[in-house]
């Protein structure tokens, strides 16, 4: 076995690390539109003011 790769994926340590900051910034990249979903829906129809949507 490679004492430089990470087990299970078999990537070494820098690769790994490369292929997390991908992630993460794909996880900040979803997590902004999902905040600016939320708010433009709010905006449209504001909930928690105790009455169901009515269209």
């Amino acid at each position: 076995a490679d004492a430089n790769k990470v087990w299970p994926t078999g990537l070494t340590v820098a690769e790994a690390e490369e292929l997390h900051t991908y992630v993460t910034n794909g996880f900040r990249v979803f997590v902004g539109i999902a905040v600016v979903a939320h708010v433009l829906v709010f905006a449209a129809h504001p909930w928690g003011r105790g009455g169901a949507l009515v269209a």
